[in-house]
């Protein structure tokens, strides 16, 4: 199969979360055979807001609609501090759509569903150990199962603590706690303060704190509150549902009753989970038939809005890349070239969203409420915003090999 150049070429895709699905989609349609192998053996995840730009590369799949119907849309948010004073606000659409709230799991779900009506295999419960060179081009994977296979192509779609990334440059540093605890949940039959579409963001006196309400009532909300030292692995595990809204409920003890009365009446929370960020990108996405997709070569903090449709974005790109450029390495380094820098920006609006949320001082929080106003009128306009929400890959232009 490698050897054969007419041969139909074969990814492997490492990671069968949000990314890795659609980037098998696309692949299908530009000719290239795929399997996807996930860690995991049940889906798992929180809630997160889907941007119309990663939105817009499902509508290309013809997803949309299944994603807007399961989520709540959103189209714009607004900033408040703790005792209520409005700070501003800015978009959550661009280039004729508008963003999504939603379930991590029944997105993926969406997107995988699809994956196996169209024949594609998702095997689960393989965990990658190792990737070698195949003798005959290509690359082997080998799992901690003891299994292995060969592609033409391997592609680490495995997140911000990617072993596809650690094999391929085992001294890049890796990941860095973002200094951030987070959890969240879903609550209903509770009435807030709320306005059609809109994510509402608020700083408090420890922690920050965000909610959505959709038509129906149904509250998404989260909350990330500052944390010195990363904690342990698993350090989190051991706290039950009841002992979690106690700690959150203690955290805004000092703010808005709202707030506690969302925590109070939730039906579901989210275990504690520390955030990770890539400081800086891998020198390369790529090393001969490997390459990264999403949080892999470029994870952004959550605060950002934007990781899950960074990766979307990436899919669609990189299956482009391999469709029109016939050597696998000159694709991967012009599908690099065409996302590098978009990333770098984008994980500037992460980190920039993250500053806002260390600020715990009575001092500096009244000169961040001061400035706040000033800053979102100049930076997060429509006009201002419009490069993230606009933007947008066309599938069928084509793509030639970068110089």
């Amino acid at each position: 199969m490698l050897t054969n150049p007419k041969a139909k070429k074969k990814a492997l895709i490492i990671g069968g979360g949000i990314a890795g699905p659609a980037l098998a989609l696309f692949l299908k349609r530009a000719g290239i055979e795929t399997e996807i192998y996930e860690t995991r053996t049940s889906s798992e995840g929180v809630s997160l807001t889907l941007s119309c730009n990663g939105l817009a590369v499902l509508q290309e799949l013809g997803l949309d609609q299944a994603v807007l119907k399961e989520g709540s849309v959103v189209s714009k948010w607004k900033m408040w501090n703790g005792r209520g004073k409005h700070l501003g606000g800015g978009v959550l659409a661009g280039g004729g759509l508008k963003s999504v709230f939603i379930k991590r799991v029944p997105l993926g779900n969406i997107i995988s569903d699809e994956v196996e009506r169209q024949g594609i295999s998702i095997l689960r419960g393989k965990k990658l150990e190792d990737i070698k060179a195949a003798a005959e081009g290509g690359a082997v994977a080998t799992f901690q199962d003891g299994t292995s296979v060969s592609g033409d192509y391997l592609i680490g779609c495995d997140g911000v603590h990617s072993r596809t990334r650690q094999i391929i440059d085992p001294g890049f540093q890796g990941p860095a706690f973002t200094g951030l605890i987070n959890s969240g949940g879903y609550t209903s039959g509770v009435e807030v303060p709320s306005e059609p579409e809109t994510i509402h963001f608020i700083f408090c006196k420890r922690a920050f704190f965000g909610y959505h309400v959709s038509p129906t009532g149904f509250i998404y909300w989260y909350t990330n509150w500052p944390q010195a030292n990363e904690p342990a692995r698993d350090a989190f595990k051991d706290i039950t549902e009841a002992e979690r809204k106690k700690m959150m409920l203690d955290i805004y003890k000092d703010d808005q009753p709202m707030i506690r009365k969302i925590i109070e009446g939730a039906e579901t929370t989210f275990p504690f989970f520390p955030s990770y960020a890539l400081p800086r990108q891998p020198s390369h996405w790529h090393k001969g038939p490997i390459a990264l997709v999403g949080d892999a070569a470029h994870a952004i903090s959550p605060s950002s809005g934007q990781g899950a449709s960074m990766a979307l974005e990436d899919a669609m790109v990189l299956a482009k890349c391999l469709r029109d450029i016939p050597n696998a390495e000159h694709a991967f380094a012009t599908y690099e070239q065409l996302r590098r820098e978009r990333t770098v920006k984008m994980y500037g609006v992460g980190r920039h969203g993250d500053s806002g949320k260390h600020v715990t001082g009575s001092l500096q929080q009244w000169f961040r409420d001061l400035t706040t106003p000033v800053f979102l009128k100049l930076f997060a306009n429509p006009k201002a915003s419009d490069w993230m929400y606009s933007y947008r890959v066309d599938w069928e232009k084509n793509v030639s090999a970068s110089r």
